[in-house]
């Protein structure tokens, strides 16, 4: 189970996401998915509020979304539907 660490919770603006650490991970949030989750526009600061609201939803995604080179970015795609981002799936 990947423990997401609440003190090390920034947000990086070259890639518009939130991010944490985690055991041997990088969580990427990207404000996107996070405006679309919430049905609002969020500037920087908002959206790392409301990404620290949602996680434990993010961990279980962590948990279940293979990390690319130690980093897991999670997309509007992915965030919308609850960790199913493989596209052949989708249609399923």
């Amino acid at each position: 189970m990947q423990r997401l660490d609440l003190k090390t919770v920034r947000y990086e603006r070259m890639t518009d996401a939130v991010l944490f650490d985690g055991r041997k991970i990088v969580l990427a949030v990207t404000r996107d998915a996070l405006e679309a989750l919430f049905n609002i526009e969020l500037s920087p600061d908002e959206a790392l509020l409301k990404a620290v609201d949602e996680v434990k939803r993010l961990t279980v995604l962590a948990d279940v979304i293979p990390a690319d080179d130690g980093r897991i970015t999670v997309t509007k795609d992915m965030l919308l539907n609850d960790g199913v981002f493989d596209p052949s799936l989708k249609n399923a």
